[in-house]
């Protein structure tokens, strides 16, 4: 069969990337994932595709390699091998439970090990890892037999070409061909970068070669065994990370670009884009034809050409609007270039230009000004949308500038005392644990940092994201052993993971500290001058120093500034006592500061009222005032108390008084700002009564998630226009189906208000979103 790959399932489980595939029969998926297990897919349905995944491997630490060895007479269901972070090799029998011992636990690597392949008779499996060292094991003995060596960097990739040949994959940009005894054989010169992955060709392939490679260098190459160069097949913009091949003789290939690709007689005869940044692994099934793909948005995509495989006409076009509706970062798609919009071609380009190639990309400033994404797809002949070019939000700083390109962070990493700092530059639209590993090969350093740099990423950047989410990190997400909850069913979800309920607090982090109080010091001085001003109000010499240190205080330590009694002291006379259209950079302050202890308790003496009753005695959350954003930092502040224990008391004890003071905006917002501020608020409360609390008179949880649930209402049924906000529609529905979750009588009772909103919403644009209509879909599973 030779038509175009159509999406065949989705399969949802893993809680982090999935790293490798394998996909050895037409019945069973084999997926090894960052989230510490490797799952095992069983077709249960044909028709429309159904799977059930349980776990065949649960380890300590990630994983990165993995392998399948069909059943034998010794093992009669095969073997499934696995290697990642720990440095063993885990060798199980298929079908063993998660929680017996592994057949064989090999012990022998020093670092991480990246990569699997079993003989092809299955008594033998060779490994390789961040150590520079490749081994032959005897599985049934349990030892080393043989050691390929040579190796100059962390070993990517090994391929068992036949019952003698063993093909590795290097950093140090070399292909090695190994008798799988240990004789070296020959050294392949040719790629420019790392050497990540292989694929065995058929017999008598189009191309004459033996096998193909690709890496970092974005090009698949075509070899024979004896290292003659037999082409090469360009198209792909990032790093490729793996390959397969077709019982046909077509190259699968998958790469960081989001997509899959399909080659042929030389060119790329289809591209499968992804909405995700890195596709990580793809394999092939010899039986069928048809591919697997596992992505860094911790999904699992069956694709096939046989239309009897396919997935239903509107699971198929829930796949697509995925596609349509993904954020490409302006910096990833002009490559760290200034984005000229000016220079682009306009709506009717889709209609007059031709692509030359498969994949070939476009970019069109639509009508609105906005920027799209097309792929040319040689199969169709027309322009494929894939996603709209957005500018990022980093920490709210302008962007940094390394080695000519721009860059949400530059960080600064010290690696060895006494000498200058390395440059880590990362934009939000990467994958942290990828640009820990580019930023360890540019510097040719040990991967032994690996982990380590990547959280460090991950750290350093939490809150700040590419279009503000507020979805739980997955590792907090239960799973299901066995896969009764995991199955795949038709237009569910894309985005791979449940969204309900919500369990992490949102945080809003916005605008330039610096710029406020240079603000605040201006206009003390102003207002001072101009005798506007009463005494207890004014900004003495001291408290104008003790604000000065602010801005390097919130620069530094974002997420915990530290801020003194003094200012604090300072901030709020000028946010309670200041004419009302000079508060402005006050609270905006006092809202970044909510997050942190101190603020906390600055705020909360016996001598003092609650912060939240001076918002309220001080007028801030009035509407109709003279500017409406000091209402609109007001309403961050209180959803930025949820940050800390101590802040949650706070809101929790003011709960009734809070959603009286805060209910004007849920009818009448005067900004999209504000009515995005207050969904946060919403959310972080249903959160709040969904975690257990109050925890000391759970009697009222109820009563108060009944009262929370009129104001979501309210909010979801406003008319404004600011209420068509994407992200605040996203965030209050997100605070509806996390109350849902209560379940019981509660669930019971909401659902004739609820059925109401829901109905009102789909009139609304932002309804139409992709994340909203996962979260519409998650709460009417709720309602059943």
């Amino acid at each position: 069969m030779t038509g175009d790959f159509k999406l065949s399932a989705t399969l949802r489980g893993h809680e982090e990337d999935v790293r490798s595939v394998v996909f050895p029969t037409r019945q069973n998926i084999f997926s090894a994932s960052r989230d510490n297990t490797v799952r095992k897919w069983a077709l249960t349905s044909p028709k429309p595709p159904l799977y059930d995944d349980t776990i065949a491997l649960q380890g300590s630490h990630w994983f990165n390699g993995l392998a399948y060895a069909p059943p034998s007479e010794q093992h009669r269901d095969g073997l499934v091998a696995a290697g990642g972070k720990e440095t063993f090799v885990f060798v199980k029998r298929i079908g063993q439970a998660p929680e017996e011992d592994p057949h064989r636990m090999l012990i022998g690597h020093a670092g991480n090990i990246t990569c699997l392949a079993f003989s092809e008779d299955g008594s033998k499996i060779v490994s390789g890892g961040w150590d520079n060292q490749v081994f032959v094991w005897d599985i049934e003995e349990g030892n080393v037999i043989a050691e390929l060596k040579g190796h100059e960097g962390p070993v990517w990739g090994v391929m068992v070409y036949d019952e003698k040949i063993v093909l590795t994959a290097c950093a140090d940009k070399m292909v090695r061909v190994f008798d799988i005894n240990g004789k070296h054989l020959t050294t392949i010169k040719g790629h420019t970068d790392v050497v990540r992955a292989f694929c065995k060709l058929p017999p008598g392939h189009w191309s004459g070669a033996a096998f193909a490679s690709a890496g970092n260098d974005e090009v698949i190459r075509l070899w024979t065994l004896e290292g003659t160069p037999m082409g090469e097949l360009d198209g792909h913009t990032a790093y490729i990370y793996d390959l397969a091949a077709l019982p046909n003789g077509d190259i699968v290939s998958s790469s960081e670009d989001r997509t899959v690709r399909i080659w042929r007689d030389g060119k790329s005869v289809q591209t499968i884009t992804h909405p995700a940044i890195s596709i990580w692994t793809v394999a092939a099934c010899g039986e069928t034809g048809d591919i697997v793909s596992g992505a860094s948005d911790n999904m699992i995509r069956v694709f096939s050409r046989d239309p009897e495989r396919q997935a239903d006409p509107e699971t198929i076009k829930s796949f697509e609007e995925s596609n349509r509706m993904y954020a490409i970062p302006a910096e990833t798609a002009s490559q760290g270039l200034p984005f000229q919009k000016e220079n682009l071609p306009g709506p009717e380009a889709l209609q007059t230009q031709v692509g030359q190639r498969d994949g070939q990309q476009l970019f069109v400033r639509e009508n609105d000004g906005s920027v799209t994404a097309h792929l040319w797809s040689l199969s169709t002949s027309q322009w494929d949308l894939v996603g709209t070019v957005v500018e990022g939000e980093g920490s709210g700083a302008s962007k940094k500038t390394f080695d000519g390109k721009e860059y949400d962070y530059v960080f600064d990493i010290d690696i060895e005392d006494g000498k200058p700092a390395l440059k880590l530059p990362y934009n939000l639209s990467e994958n942290a644990w990828d640009a820990a590993r580019k930023f360890l090969e540019r510097n040719e350093l040990p991967m032994e940092y690996y982990e380590q740099v990547a959280n460090w990423i991950t750290e350093n950047t939490k809150g700040a994201r590419l279009t503000q989410g507020s979805g739980a990190p997955s590792s907090q997400q239960a799973y299901d052993p066995l896969g009764t909850e995991r199955r795949y069913k038709p237009g569910a979800s894309e985005s791979g993971q449940r969204k309900l309920p919500q369990t992490s607090y949102v945080s809003i982090s916005e605008g330039n500290a610096q710029n406020a109080v240079n603000k605040i010091l201006e206009s003390s001085k102003q207002l001072r001058e101009a005798g506007k001003i009463q005494q207890e109000a004014a900004l003495d010499s001291a408290a104008a120093e003790s604000l000065s240190k602010l801005a390097e205080q919130l620069t530094s330590s974002p997420k915990d500034p530290h801020p003194t009694d003094n200012q604090v002291d300072a901030l709020l006379r000028v946010s309670a006592q200041w004419p009302t259209g000079s508060r402005v950079p006050g609270v905006a302050l006092l809202a970044r500061l909510a997050v942190a202890p101190a603020f906390v308790q600055a705020t909360s003496t016996p001598d003092k009222d609650t912060i939240v009753k001076v918002l309220d005695s001080s007028g801030l959350l009035q509407p109709k005032q003279s500017t409406a954003n000091n209402a609109v930092h007001a309403l961050r502040l209180l959803a930025n108390l949820f940050a800390t224990d101590s802040g949650r008391l706070i809101i929790d004890g003011e709960y009734d008084q809070v959603l009286s003071i805060v209910r004007p905006f849920a009818n009448e917002p005067e900004s999209a700002a504000q009515f995005k501020a207050l969904t946060a608020l919403y959310l972080n409360y249903a959160i709040l009564l969904t975690s257990g609390a109050p925890a000391a008179n759970t009697p009222m949880r109820e009563t108060r998630a009944n009262a929370l649930l009129m104001e979501i209402g309210a909010a979801l049924e406003c008319e404004s226009q600011y209420a068509n906000d994407g992200e605040a529609l996203y965030r209050v529905l997100l605070a509806l189906g996390t109350l849902l979750t209560l379940g019981g009588e509660f669930r019971q009772n909401a659902k004739m208000g609820v059925s109401g909103s829901l109905h009102f919403i789909r009139s609304k644009p932002a309804a139409q979103l992709a994340n909203v209509q996962e979260v519409l879909q998650e709460i009417k599973d709720e309602l059943r």
